[in-house]
């Protein structure tokens, strides 16, 4: 709720006449479930992404190799249980990559509609895109989850290979790039982070 410095002086009366129009919509605000409330404990909760894992470059070749263990962070949890909204996660091929390859540790790729069980969550892997304009990334979706404490929701580890073109500097490294978001913290936004190089 906003407060305006604007004061308008309004006699007694009109209040009390007003208030009779204005109880229903009162009554309304009242019915909103505590979880939509914006004070709730998963407004308070704290979202990171866990990005595990490593990047090995040869700047001669242009090549690069890595893994990824990425996580959905959740901090900061008071007043619990309650529910994580869905989770997503994401990893992500970035910079100048022209080739790029994301495949479970044992060298198999990832297939859209496959499930696989990873931190305690039953991820499904919901896209698998592979040179889209320079994009290669792979998305999982989980279901909601109940928190108490802060936690980590690991998702399935990955492998990940590739080459470029250029010179990769701080400001446009080549990444694997993990991003994440839990609906009903952060008003749903996703946040990430990335092993990079240089």
């Amino acid at each position: 709720m906003t407060q305006s410095s604007f004061t308008r002086h309004v006699p007694r009366r009109t209040i009390i006449k007003g208030a009779a129009w204005s109880l229903p919509v009162i009554a309304a605000a009242a019915a909103v479930p505590a979880h939509a409330a914006s004070t709730g404990p998963a407004s308070q909760a704290h979202l990171s992404a866990q990005v595990g894992g490593s990047i090995t470059a040869d700047d001669n070749a242009k090549t690069a190799t890595g893994t990824l263990n990425g996580g959905v962070v959740i901090t900061n949890v008071k007043n619990g249980p309650w529910e994580t909204g869905a989770l997503t996660g994401k990893y992500i091929g970035s910079g100048q990559w022209t080739s790029f390859a994301i495949t479970k540790p044992n060298g198999q790729p990832f297939v859209s509609g496959e499930t696989i069980v990873a931190g305690g969550v039953t991820w499904t892997v919901t896209q698998v895109v592979t040179d889209a304009d320079g994009t290669w990334e792979i998305d999982f979706a989980g279901p909601s989850q109940s928190v108490s404490a802060d936690t980590i929701f690991s998702l399935p580890a990955a492998v990940f290979s590739g080459a470029w073109t250029g010179t990769p500097t701080t400001r446009n490294p080549v990444a694997g790039t993990v991003s994440v978001a839990a609906a009903n913290i952060n008003n749903g936004v996703s946040v990430s982070g990335a092993v990079s190089h240089p």
